[in-house]
């Protein structure tokens, strides 16, 4: 039997539960592995709280990502073995959640964990960086001279987008509630740090060093109105990825004329819209992997909790206060 974590009714609302279950058989093409840690992300409090691009079904477990040791494969498999250390993508389908302490995964999404990786940096390597390289790298095709404004900056998503802009050469400018996290964000590669609690995001990124002070770029969790904060900023062909709604809103409330002039547009992205298409998978493998493998990027990891206290850990990451990836550690990490 193991642990696992799941979404099901309590008193008949959502809620993160804990069971015991028995771990089931890897299927043709799946792998098992036993868990040794699990990173959380926004995206499951929205599949808890049924706002999540996957539909929420009750009961089904949780979890986008985790790594760990391979302790059964399925027929056909033939990049993985028993014993072998991998790290998991995130596939967004509840049938191979991962937060607990068995996962099991199709091999097409799983990488090698790297040697110079901890646990807790090696559960975390792929969500943050793959969810942004569609945006940076496929679809702005973000490049020297690019202006990039990340919001919400602190996440594990914000921190993993300021990597990836600037290992592809942009000037990155970092959003915050507050300038409680500025410091934060500068040493993890920001260029300039605006925040919400100083006004309008255009008028502080128009009093910035930068030529021509407009945003080529922005990948925007929080959306609703906080779009209209920044969008006099918007530069010729501007491009603005919506991925999340940390706003609270579900919807997007901006400006027209700011849109209009520049050409500017909005996307709204998802990651798993990406993974079905041909090629998208390998892609992001072959480009991300070799640059987690030797350090370019790196995870930062901000807190590890125990399993026994998963839902401290999800509280945690719902207050807003990290600085990088929250983990959670099972029993079997060394």
């Amino acid at each position: 039997m193991a642990n696992v974590l799941l979404v099901d009714q309590v008193d008949g609302k959502n809620a993160l539960v804990m069971r015991d279950v028995d771990p089931a058989q890897p299927g043709p093409g799946e792998v098992r592995y036993q868990v040794h840690a699990f990173g959380l992300n926004r995206a499951d409090l929205l599949y808890l709280a049924g706002y999540h691009y996957t539909p929420t079904i009750i009961p089904s477990r949780v979890g986008f990502e985790a790594c760990g040791i391979v302790d059964a494969v399925g027929a056909g498999v033939t990049g993985f073995k028993v014993g072998d250390r991998v790290t998991c993508l995130p596939i967004g389908k509840p049938v191979y959640s991962v937060a607990g302490e068995f996962a099991i995964m199709p091999e097409d999404f799983l990488a090698p964990w790297p040697e110079h990786l901890s646990t807790e940096e090696a559960t975390s390597a792929w969500m943050q960086y793959s969810t942004a390289y569609y945006p940076f790298c496929e679809l702005a095709q973000v490049g020297s001279g690019d202006v990039v404004l990340i919001t919400a900056a602190s996440s594990s998503a914000g921190v993993g987008a300021i990597q990836l802009a600037k290992h592809l050469g942009a000037t990155v400018i970092a959003s915050s509630r507050t300038t409680a996290k500025a410091d934060f964000l500068r040493q993890v590669g920001a260029d300039h740090v605006v925040t919400h609690d100083c006004g309008s995001l255009s008028d502080q990124i128009a009093a910035l060093p930068i030529e021509g002070r407009q945003l080529s770029m922005v990948y925007d969790a929080v959306a609703g109105p906080a779009i209209a904060s920044y969008a006099d900023a918007l530069g010729p062909k501007a491009q603005v990825f919506i991925y999340g709604a940390l706003s609270g809103e579900l919807t997007i409330e901006c400006p027209i004329l700011p849109l209009i002039r520049p050409g500017a547009s909005i996307h709204l992205y998802s990651l798993l819209n990406m993974f079905p298409q041909p090629g998208a998978l390998q892609r992001v493998k072959d480009y991300l992997g070799p640059l987690i493998a030797d350090g370019r990027l790196r995870p930062l990891v901000d807190r590890v909790f125990p399993f026994e206290e998963a839902f401290a850990a999800f509280a945690y990451l719902e207050a807003g206060d990290q600085k990088g990836k929250v983990v959670v550690r099972t029993k079997f990490a060394e």
